[in-house]
């Protein structure tokens, strides 16, 4: 039996919705973002698009701006922000037929305005703005091998990262994924992705590889860097810590996410950068490590 470890997070805010909760990301300075809407049940392959209300909380330290987003004809599954404030909203599946192309990518301002729409293919897996807006998008094997219409992929490398307005910038080609299933982007010089069939967490800096490590014991969705170890996501009720050893990560203790008083906080979990955010009953809650991959990449256990 895994031994179980209690990791504390510190309150953020009281918070509480009336609307469903549909996603979440920790942005590249780590803002909390919640994407939230009334709609109860969401068909991703429904075509034509539904145009419906979202809304987006924006959480930073102890405050909250919302932005409403009016007959958006998206069913969003990503939304981050750039460094000029206007938010980048995404759905993950994208149909081709013909010479018709959805463009699934649309950013918004502030104050809920149309700013572009752009296409970034289909079968998204995840996306993160890094600190030059430029925007990385990871693919799951539909995305990568095609489906939806799709014969040349747009997602055919696994990791792709295009400009603030959707143009190609760079693919991560020769890698041979398969599914691209977990990103951590924590700035333009330190891209984290984890991928299969060879099940390798691997880092970049200015868009080259650095480092790889092989993952041992479960596949991971989500992860921080934390001392001289790995906290990740293996499904979606679980949390792992992973040993490091000879470049090799394996999986170890199971973790329990409590707040002040040690009491288990239960819900959605964001991690990205160096920041761990849950969303329970009661509130917002966060953890830092204060260890960014490229801070680890340095340490003695890298060696």
């Amino acid at each position: 039996m895994r031994k179980i470890e209690k990791l504390l997070l510190h309150k953020c805010m009281d918070y509480s919705s009336h609307l469903n909760f549909i996603a979440g990301q920790v942005t590249i300075d780590g803002t909390l973002l919640l994407l939230e809407s009334d709609v109860q049940e969401l068909d991703f392959f429904e075509r034509p698009v539904e145009k419906r209300n979202w809304t987006i909380k924006i959480i930073k330290g102890e405050s909250i701006d919302t932005v409403e987003l009016k007959n958006v004809p998206l069913m969003p599954t990503s939304v981050d922000l750039f460094s000029d404030g206007t938010l980048l909203l995404v759905q993950g599946r994208c149909l081709k037929d013909g010479k018709y192309i959805e463009r699934n990518a649309r950013r918004y301002n502030p104050n809920g305005q149309l700013v572009e729409a752009f296409t970034l293919g289909d079968g998204i897996e995840s996306v993160q703005v890094d600190d030059e807006d430029t925007i990385w998008v990871s693919y799951f094997d539909e995305g990568i091998f095609g489906s939806f219409g799709w014969e040349q992929p747009m997602g055919s490398e696994g990791l792709v990262a295009y400009t603030i307005n959707g143009e190609k910038i760079w693919g991560a080609d020769g890698f041979g994924i398969i599914d691209c299933y977990a990103l951590n982007v924590a700035g333009s010089k330190e891209v984290n992705f984890y991928y299969y069939d060879d099940s390798f967490l691997v880092q970049l800096n200015d868009r080259k590889e650095t480092i790889r490590y092989r993952i041992e014991g479960d596949t991971i969705d989500q992860f921080i860097f934390d001392e001289d170890s790995l906290i990740a996501q293996v499904d979606h009720y679980s949390i792992r810590r992973f040993r490091i050893k000879n470049r090799t990560m394996t999986a170890k203790e199971k973790i329990q996410l409590v707040d002040e008083n040690g009491k288990s906080i239960i819900g959605p979990v964001f991690m990205r950068g160096a920041f761990l955010y849950a969303y329970g009953k009661n509130g917002i809650y966060k953890y830092s490590s204060g260890t960014s991959g490229d801070e680890f990449l340095l340490g003695e256990i890298r060696k």
